[in-house]
């Protein structure tokens, strides 16, 4: 009986915590789904309740604008590493009267015996242009940089945005530019979400559809030529007895983008390491006492925002003092974030006193800075390092081998005799290698001729036919940065790099819109296309694993060989049934 309750006990406690902590998040807010839009479009108003049950609720009153629709009401509960978080939502869609800068006023609600308000939201409504949207472009891509004005080694920001009037249902890349003269690096870790813009009169969905970190390896001005992609959206053609709608093909160019650059101001420091950016140094050693027979291990460690690889291991202590043997790179990655490519350098050093005595040990680098458009200097820390007289024998080891040096290059004596089978009064003429020779333009010239006519071909192709056939290539580069992530046993990334690597195959391979790219819709298209049931059932197997390892916090390192080998393999199968 006791035992009995003590475990009710137990579970009114556990009910009332629980309950506690339900309360303390509770959270009711209001957003918008514009901050800027014309005076002819609409926008969505939301009230969202979290963790609770609501009553009484009292919208804001919308003197400014017109409902044409709600309120509507959804209700929703998602878990993230086992926490459950419930929400409300009722929603609105607006149509400003007028122009200006146009308040929604808080909306209340009663919850858990108190009463929430939430925030107001300003919207500004520009009037729309009179001809002006007219003459603007429905659809139109631009590729926007942080800067058009940097140094050589400076980290620059390119973001492709796709401004869009319509909702494009396809996209595909025809070409990209060779960025000559940049040093380029791909980001993961960008905002991809729609912004509403307003540009001359039009409003647009403004999508980052990818964004590079460019770091500039020469001087002077740089182009970076246009993208060029096609869009897929939908169209209705009407005549007087039927309609029907069609997918319309638009191209969308970028604009070309010159970049100047600069060479890095002189005089540079006699100590510059090379780095370009704003960085951080740290810096270790192993022991602050030790005998001339030993060696000091010491760690440099750079981070910041720049091109890791240029940075040069600097000179840590005085060479009049120890003997400094070349360092070793432990460390060297780059690191992506939402506001650009960080890198991360540690060099490793073995240094061994001359004499006793008490030396100081503090490393400098110095790197260009670009905030400050001058060259800094970092001392991150000094040690005071105690050195005795040792007996001569060493207790360190350093391999200064070299590579063996290359033979001498020497004449060989000419031959005083011909090969067999040639004279000196041989016809040339009379050889299947004079003929030969003579045929070789006409072939080459041939060739070329059929060559160009391959690449006309090549290059007047649907694009979407082309990024289905290219599609296994590409999936297959995709889990290489898989497979990196896997040895370096990094599940987060890992199963990241696995999950873009299947979406963008599926994407590719059945000309998918990224809005589709859920797995209810991937199911129903790879049976549309012939899978059979298994296959279909093991996409859904892996995708939910990799949404489990990144959204559910189930991301263990024990399942990363299983995954990487059952991705491989479901894309090699998908190729060989879908042919």
């Amino acid at each position: 009986m006791t035992i009995r309750l003590l475990l009710f006990f137990l579970i009114l406690l556990g009910s009332a915590a629980t309950a506690v902590a339900q309360g303390q998040d509770i959270s009711f807010t209001a957003e918008v789904s514009k901050k800027r839009m014309l005076r002819n479009s609409t926008l969505e108003y939301h009230l969202t309740l979290r963790n609770a049950q609501g009553e009484n609720l009292e919208p804001p009153p919308f003197r400014d604008f017109d409902v044409l629709q709600g309120p509507s009401r959804s209700i929703g509960t998602t878990i993230i590493n086992g926490v459950a978080t419930s929400q409300m939502t009722f929603s609105w869609m607006l149509q400003p009267k007028r122009t200006g800068e146009l308040t929604i006023g808080p909306a209340t609600v009663r919850a858990a015996g108190r009463t929430y308000r939430t925030n107001s939201e300003t919207v500004t409504v520009l009037e729309a242009g009179n001809g002006t949207a007219g003459s603007t472009p429905e659809n139109f891509l631009r590729a926007e940089v942080s800067t058009d004005q940097a140094y050589v080694g400076q980290q620059i920001i390119l973001n492709l945005n796709l401004y869009a009037s319509v909702n494009p249902i396809s996209r595909n890349m025809v070409r990209e530019p060779d960025l000559d003269g940049f040093f380029a690096r791909p980001r993961r870790r960008f905002d991809a979400s729609p912004v509403t813009v307003v540009e001359n009169g039009r409003e647009y969905q403004r999508r980052t559809l990818a964004s590079l970190a460019l770091f500039p390896i020469k001087s002077g001005t740089l182009t970076i030529d246009p993208y060029r992609m096609v869009i897929g959206a939908v169209r209705t053609r009407t005549s007087s007895s039927f309609s029907r709608r069609y997918t319309e093909q638009i191209p969308v160019n970028s604009d070309t983008l010159r970049i100047l650059v600069s060479e890095l101001p002189h005089p540079r420091p006699a100590d510059f390491s090379g780095g370009v950016g704003t960085y951080r140094a740290e810096v270790q050693i192993d022991r602050d006492r030790l005998s001339t027979d030993d060696a000091l291990r010491l760690l440099v460690r750079v981070t910041g925002q720049g091109d890791i690889q240029r940075f040069e291991a600097p000179v840590p202590v005085d060479e009049a003092d120890w003997n400094i043997y070349d360092p070793r790179v432990i460390e060297e990655e780059f690191l992506d974030s939402p506001s650009g490519m960080f890198g991360r350098k540690t060099f490793e050093y073995q240094l061994v006193p001359k004499r006793a005595g008490i030396f100081p040990v503090a490393p400098t680098v110095t790197y260009f800075d670009t905030d400050e458009a001058d060259y800094v200097s970092l001392t991150p820390e000094t040690y005071s390092v105690t050195v005795t007289a040792g007996s001569g024998q060493q207790t360190y080891t350093i391999d200064t081998t070299t590579a063996e040096a290359e033979a001498p290059l020497t004449l060989r004596p000419a031959p005083t005799t011909l090969p067999p089978g040639r004279r000196y009064d041989g016809n040339l003429a009379r050889t299947p290698l004079f003929w030969g020779l003579m045929l070789l333009p006409l072939l080459l010239g041939g060739g070329l001729i059929g060559w160009n006519r391959y690449r006309e071909q090549q290059a007047n192709r649907d694009p979407a036919l082309l990024l289905r056939e290219r599609a296994g290539k590409e999936a297959t580069a995709r889990l290489r940065e898989a497979r990196q992530y896997l040895e370096r046993v990094e599940p987060r990334p890992f199963y990241d790099a696995v999950e873009s690597a299947l979406l963008g195959y599926l994407r590719d391979r059945f000309n998918l819109p990224v809005r589709e790219l859920n797995r209810r819709n991937i199911a129903e298209v790879l049976r549309n296309a012939g899978a059979d049931a298994e296959l279909t059932d093991r996409y859904d197997r892996l995708l939910g694993r990799c949404e489990m390892a990144l959204y559910a916090g189930q991301d263990t390192a024990a399942d990363l060989d299983e995954t990487y080998t059952l991705a491989s393999d479901l894309i090699t199968e998908t190729e060989r049934q879908l042919r």
